[in-house]
Protein backbone atom coordinates (compact mmCIF):
# COMPACT_ATOMS: atom_id res chain seq x y z
CA UNK A 1 0.00 0.00 0.00
CA UNK A 2 1.46 3.60 -0.76
CA UNK A 3 3.11 5.24 1.88
CA UNK A 4 3.09 2.58 4.43
CA UNK A 5 6.13 1.72 6.36
CA UNK A 6 7.58 -1.17 5.29
CA UNK A 7 8.25 -3.82 8.57
CA UNK A 8 11.82 -3.55 9.50
CA UNK A 9 13.38 -7.63 9.15
CA UNK A 10 13.54 -9.46 12.33
CA UNK A 11 16.83 -9.65 13.35
CA UNK A 12 18.49 -12.62 15.29
CA UNK A 13 20.44 -12.54 18.27
CA UNK A 14 23.48 -15.24 18.91
CA UNK A 15 25.55 -15.61 21.67
CA UNK A 16 29.13 -16.95 20.51
CA UNK A 17 31.12 -19.72 22.88
CA UNK A 18 34.58 -20.53 21.71
CA UNK A 19 36.73 -23.63 22.85
CA UNK A 20 39.57 -25.21 21.23
CA UNK A 21 41.81 -28.59 21.19
CA UNK A 22 45.30 -29.04 20.28
CA UNK A 23 45.43 -32.95 19.38
CA UNK A 24 46.27 -33.07 15.80
CA UNK A 25 46.27 -29.62 14.90
CA UNK A 26 44.63 -26.60 16.09
CA UNK A 27 40.51 -26.82 16.54
CA UNK A 28 38.52 -23.83 16.90
CA UNK A 29 34.85 -25.05 18.23
CA UNK A 30 32.40 -21.90 17.65
CA UNK A 31 28.94 -22.24 18.83
CA UNK A 32 25.90 -19.87 18.57
CA UNK A 33 23.25 -20.00 20.05
CA UNK A 34 20.10 -17.82 19.37
CA UNK A 35 18.68 -15.99 22.22
CA UNK A 36 15.45 -16.99 21.29
CA UNK A 37 16.19 -20.98 22.51
CA UNK A 38 19.09 -20.02 24.98
CA UNK A 39 16.59 -21.22 27.89
CA UNK A 40 15.24 -24.09 26.45
CA UNK A 41 18.70 -25.52 25.69
CA UNK A 42 19.78 -24.38 29.01
CA UNK A 43 16.58 -25.89 31.20
CA UNK A 44 17.10 -29.16 29.04
CA UNK A 45 20.64 -29.47 30.10
CA UNK A 46 19.86 -28.58 33.72
CA UNK A 47 17.79 -31.63 33.36
CA UNK A 48 20.46 -34.30 32.22
CA UNK A 49 22.58 -33.12 35.12
CA UNK A 50 19.85 -33.36 37.67
CA UNK A 51 18.75 -37.31 36.36
CA UNK A 52 22.16 -38.06 36.51
CA UNK A 53 23.53 -36.37 39.12
CA UNK A 54 26.10 -34.62 38.35
CA UNK A 55 26.82 -31.21 38.84
CA UNK A 56 30.56 -30.85 38.78
CA UNK A 57 32.26 -29.08 35.01
CA UNK A 58 32.83 -31.97 32.44
CA UNK A 59 35.12 -32.25 29.66
CA UNK A 60 35.70 -35.12 27.37
CA UNK A 61 39.60 -34.97 28.92
CA UNK A 62 38.54 -35.73 31.90
CA UNK A 63 36.56 -38.38 30.93
CA UNK A 64 38.76 -41.64 32.25
CA UNK A 65 36.00 -44.68 31.82
CA UNK A 66 32.79 -45.56 29.93
CA UNK A 67 30.94 -45.65 33.06
CA UNK A 68 29.54 -43.57 35.23
CA UNK A 69 27.65 -40.30 36.14
CA UNK A 70 29.64 -38.07 34.53
CA UNK A 71 29.90 -40.47 31.73
CA UNK A 72 25.92 -40.13 31.07
CA UNK A 73 26.09 -36.63 31.65
CA UNK A 74 28.59 -35.85 28.28
CA UNK A 75 26.50 -38.65 26.73
CA UNK A 76 23.39 -37.16 27.35
CA UNK A 77 24.99 -33.13 26.84
CA UNK A 78 26.40 -34.60 23.02
CA UNK A 79 23.10 -36.67 22.10
CA UNK A 80 21.16 -32.80 23.06
CA UNK A 81 24.03 -31.29 21.01
CA UNK A 82 23.23 -33.30 18.18
CA UNK A 83 19.84 -32.50 18.19
CA UNK A 84 20.29 -28.63 18.89
CA UNK A 85 21.79 -28.59 15.61
CA UNK A 86 18.91 -29.29 13.90
CA UNK A 87 17.41 -26.33 11.61
CA UNK A 88 14.17 -28.24 10.63
CA UNK A 89 12.67 -30.82 12.15
CA UNK A 90 10.66 -31.75 9.19
CA UNK A 91 7.04 -32.52 11.05
CA UNK A 92 8.68 -35.19 13.62
CA UNK A 93 10.25 -35.15 16.44
CA UNK A 94 14.15 -36.51 17.45
CA UNK A 95 15.50 -38.97 20.39
CA UNK A 96 17.76 -37.81 23.00
CA UNK A 97 19.52 -39.92 25.83
CA UNK A 98 18.11 -38.22 29.05
CA UNK A 99 20.68 -39.59 31.19
CA UNK A 100 17.92 -41.27 33.66
CA UNK A 101 18.26 -44.82 33.11
CA UNK A 102 22.27 -46.19 33.95
CA UNK A 103 21.93 -48.62 31.45
CA UNK A 104 21.90 -46.43 28.93
CA UNK A 105 18.04 -46.64 27.89
CA UNK A 106 16.76 -43.16 29.19
CA UNK A 107 15.73 -41.57 26.38
CA UNK A 108 13.07 -38.20 25.59
CA UNK A 109 12.63 -36.33 22.70
CA UNK A 110 13.22 -33.17 20.94
CA UNK A 111 10.22 -32.07 19.45
CA UNK A 112 11.04 -28.10 19.26
CA UNK A 113 13.93 -26.73 16.90
CA UNK A 114 16.54 -25.38 19.20
CA UNK A 115 18.60 -23.91 16.46
CA UNK A 116 22.38 -23.85 17.68
CA UNK A 117 24.66 -23.74 14.68
CA UNK A 118 28.36 -25.11 15.49
CA UNK A 119 31.23 -24.26 13.07
CA UNK A 120 34.78 -26.51 13.65
CA UNK A 121 37.85 -24.84 12.32
CA UNK A 122 41.13 -26.74 12.30
CA UNK A 123 44.52 -25.56 11.83
CA UNK A 124 46.25 -28.68 10.20
CA UNK A 125 49.73 -28.24 11.37
CA UNK A 126 48.69 -26.27 14.72
CA UNK A 127 49.29 -22.54 15.50
CA UNK A 128 53.11 -23.00 15.18
CA UNK A 129 52.60 -23.28 11.61
CA UNK A 130 52.11 -19.18 12.02
CA UNK A 131 55.46 -18.34 12.12
CA UNK A 132 55.61 -14.77 13.39
CA UNK A 133 53.28 -13.17 15.62
CA UNK A 134 53.21 -10.98 18.55
CA UNK A 135 52.62 -13.50 20.68
CA UNK A 136 50.15 -16.71 21.82
CA UNK A 137 47.09 -14.57 21.73
CA UNK A 138 47.22 -13.02 18.35
CA UNK A 139 47.81 -16.81 16.47
CA UNK A 140 44.61 -17.58 18.64
CA UNK A 141 42.43 -14.36 17.22
CA UNK A 142 43.84 -14.45 13.83
CA UNK A 143 42.48 -18.11 12.92
CA UNK A 144 39.27 -17.62 15.32
CA UNK A 145 38.17 -14.86 12.70
CA UNK A 146 39.24 -16.31 10.04
CA UNK A 147 36.81 -19.52 11.12
CA UNK A 148 34.63 -16.80 12.57
CA UNK A 149 34.20 -15.44 9.08
CA UNK A 150 33.92 -18.57 7.26
CA UNK A 151 31.22 -19.82 9.62
CA UNK A 152 29.14 -16.52 9.18
CA UNK A 153 29.42 -16.55 5.89
CA UNK A 154 27.93 -20.30 5.62
CA UNK A 155 25.22 -19.84 8.06
CA UNK A 156 24.13 -16.97 5.83
CA UNK A 157 20.47 -16.10 4.62
CA UNK A 158 19.01 -14.13 7.59
CA UNK A 159 19.42 -11.01 9.76
CA UNK A 160 21.86 -12.26 12.52
CA UNK A 161 23.43 -9.66 15.21
CA UNK A 162 26.20 -11.18 17.26
CA UNK A 163 25.81 -9.62 21.35
CA UNK A 164 28.58 -11.46 23.17
CA UNK A 165 31.74 -13.77 22.51
CA UNK A 166 33.05 -15.96 24.75
CA UNK A 167 36.54 -17.70 25.68
CA UNK A 168 37.49 -19.99 27.63
CA UNK A 169 40.04 -18.80 30.30
CA UNK A 170 42.03 -16.22 29.31
CA UNK A 171 44.93 -17.59 31.06
CA UNK A 172 45.98 -20.05 28.64
CA UNK A 173 46.53 -17.17 25.97
CA UNK A 174 48.55 -15.31 28.47
CA UNK A 175 46.91 -11.89 28.12
CA UNK A 176 43.29 -10.95 27.83
CA UNK A 177 41.20 -11.33 24.09
CA UNK A 178 41.40 -8.40 22.58
CA UNK A 179 38.16 -7.97 20.92
CA UNK A 180 38.81 -5.03 18.61
CA UNK A 181 41.23 -7.33 16.81
CA UNK A 182 38.51 -9.61 15.89
CA UNK A 183 35.72 -7.74 14.98
CA UNK A 184 37.50 -4.66 13.24
CA UNK A 185 39.72 -6.63 11.46
CA UNK A 186 37.20 -9.86 10.41
CA UNK A 187 36.75 -7.98 6.27
CA UNK A 188 33.34 -7.79 4.74
CA UNK A 189 30.81 -10.38 6.23
CA UNK A 190 27.31 -10.99 4.23
CA UNK A 191 25.13 -7.69 4.21
CA UNK A 192 22.74 -9.30 6.61
CA UNK A 193 25.13 -10.11 9.59
CA UNK A 194 26.15 -7.54 12.04
CA UNK A 195 27.93 -7.03 15.43
CA UNK A 196 25.83 -5.24 17.77
CA UNK A 197 26.82 -2.06 18.90
CA UNK A 198 27.43 -2.76 22.50
CA UNK A 199 29.28 -6.29 21.40
CA UNK A 200 30.72 -7.89 24.70
CA UNK A 201 33.88 -10.43 25.47
CA UNK A 202 34.05 -12.47 27.93
CA UNK A 203 37.33 -14.69 28.62
CA UNK A 204 37.12 -16.09 32.56
CA UNK A 205 37.14 -19.55 33.27
CA UNK A 206 34.44 -21.81 32.07
CA UNK A 207 34.68 -23.89 35.43
CA UNK A 208 31.88 -23.02 37.55
CA UNK A 209 33.82 -23.98 40.21
CA UNK A 210 35.92 -21.21 40.30
CA UNK A 211 35.02 -17.96 42.12
CA UNK A 212 37.16 -16.20 38.80
CA UNK A 213 34.88 -17.43 36.29
CA UNK A 214 31.58 -16.35 33.95
CA UNK A 215 28.36 -16.65 34.99
CA UNK A 216 27.28 -20.15 35.87
CA UNK A 217 24.92 -20.47 32.60
CA UNK A 218 27.66 -19.41 30.07
CA UNK A 219 30.09 -21.71 31.66
CA UNK A 220 27.42 -24.62 30.83
CA UNK A 221 27.28 -23.61 27.47
CA UNK A 222 31.07 -23.23 27.24
CA UNK A 223 31.31 -26.74 28.53
CA UNK A 224 28.99 -27.95 25.96
CA UNK A 225 31.60 -26.37 23.34
CA UNK A 226 33.72 -28.24 25.11
CA UNK A 227 32.45 -31.35 23.72
CA UNK A 228 31.62 -30.28 20.38
CA UNK A 229 35.03 -30.08 19.12
CA UNK A 230 36.46 -32.64 21.26
CA UNK A 231 33.63 -34.86 19.76
CA UNK A 232 34.24 -33.87 16.40
CA UNK A 233 37.44 -33.76 16.79
CA UNK A 234 37.54 -37.97 18.21
CA UNK A 235 35.15 -38.20 15.35
CA UNK A 236 37.06 -38.16 12.90
CA UNK A 237 39.90 -39.83 14.21
CA UNK A 238 41.54 -37.74 16.50
CA UNK A 239 40.25 -39.23 19.50
CA UNK A 240 42.52 -39.92 22.42
CA UNK A 241 41.00 -43.06 24.17
CA UNK A 242 38.58 -45.96 22.13
CA UNK A 243 35.54 -45.13 24.12
CA UNK A 244 35.63 -41.47 23.45
CA UNK A 245 35.76 -42.68 19.79
CA UNK A 246 32.52 -44.66 20.49
CA UNK A 247 31.08 -42.14 22.78
CA UNK A 248 31.08 -39.48 19.88
CA UNK A 249 30.10 -41.87 16.87
CA UNK A 250 27.02 -39.78 16.73
CA UNK A 251 28.97 -36.95 15.05
CA UNK A 252 30.48 -39.22 12.18
CA UNK A 253 27.27 -39.53 10.32
CA UNK A 254 27.08 -35.24 10.59
CA UNK A 255 31.21 -35.43 9.22
CA UNK A 256 29.68 -37.85 6.84
CA UNK A 257 27.03 -35.96 5.48
CA UNK A 258 28.90 -32.48 5.41
CA UNK A 259 31.55 -34.37 3.33
CA UNK A 260 29.03 -35.34 0.77
CA UNK A 261 28.39 -32.21 -0.25
CA UNK A 262 25.81 -28.94 -0.58
CA UNK A 263 23.05 -30.98 -2.95
CA UNK A 264 23.25 -34.21 0.52
CA UNK A 265 23.46 -31.26 3.45
CA UNK A 266 19.73 -29.53 1.67
CA UNK A 267 18.23 -32.96 2.27
CA UNK A 268 18.80 -33.37 6.03
CA UNK A 269 17.44 -31.65 9.04
CA UNK A 270 20.97 -30.14 10.12
CA UNK A 271 21.37 -27.77 7.05
CA UNK A 272 23.41 -24.92 7.98
CA UNK A 273 23.52 -25.96 10.91
CA UNK A 274 27.43 -26.88 11.58
CA UNK A 275 30.05 -26.77 8.80
CA UNK A 276 33.39 -28.40 8.96
CA UNK A 277 36.90 -26.79 7.57
CA UNK A 278 40.57 -26.72 8.05
CA UNK A 279 43.49 -24.46 6.72
CA UNK A 280 47.07 -24.65 6.18
CA UNK A 281 49.60 -22.59 4.76
CA UNK A 282 51.53 -23.51 1.57
CA UNK A 283 53.78 -20.99 0.16
CA UNK A 284 52.90 -18.36 2.48
CA UNK A 285 49.33 -18.67 1.37
CA UNK A 286 46.16 -20.08 3.05
CA UNK A 287 44.51 -22.71 1.59
CA UNK A 288 41.19 -24.08 3.01
CA UNK A 289 39.55 -27.70 2.59
CA UNK A 290 36.92 -30.00 4.29
CA UNK A 291 38.83 -31.97 7.19
CA UNK A 292 39.62 -35.27 6.18
CA UNK A 293 39.01 -38.23 8.84
CA UNK A 294 42.34 -40.16 9.18
CA UNK A 295 40.13 -43.67 10.07
CA UNK A 296 37.40 -44.78 10.01
CA UNK A 297 35.06 -46.68 13.00
CA UNK A 298 34.49 -50.31 13.22
CA UNK A 299 32.18 -51.04 15.79
CA UNK A 300 28.60 -50.04 15.96
CA UNK A 301 27.04 -47.41 18.47
CA UNK A 302 24.53 -48.27 20.65
CA UNK A 303 22.17 -44.73 19.61
CA UNK A 304 23.37 -45.71 16.11
CA UNK A 305 19.38 -46.40 15.27
CA UNK A 306 18.07 -43.27 16.19
CA UNK A 307 20.75 -41.63 14.52
CA UNK A 308 20.55 -43.04 11.50
CA UNK A 309 16.43 -42.38 11.38
CA UNK A 310 14.63 -39.60 9.53
CA UNK A 311 17.79 -37.67 8.50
Amino acid sequence: MAGERRRAPFIQDFDVYHDESQIGGYWHGILFVPRSERQHLLDRMAAIRSATEYPHPISLKNLNRPSGRMYRCIRGWLQLGVAALIQNLKGGRYGIFTGEDKRLTGYGTLDKVIGIRLGIFRIREGLSSLGTHPDYGSKVETTFRMGLKGCLKQFSGAPWRICSLHFDNHEQYGRRIDLARIRNRIGDLPPEIEFSSDVSIDDRSSDHARSECQNYEDCQLLQLTDLLVGGFRSALGHATRDDHARLCAPLEKLASDWRLGPARMRNIRWNKGYCLSEAYLEGGQWRFDLIRPVLQRSQPDLFDGIFGEGR
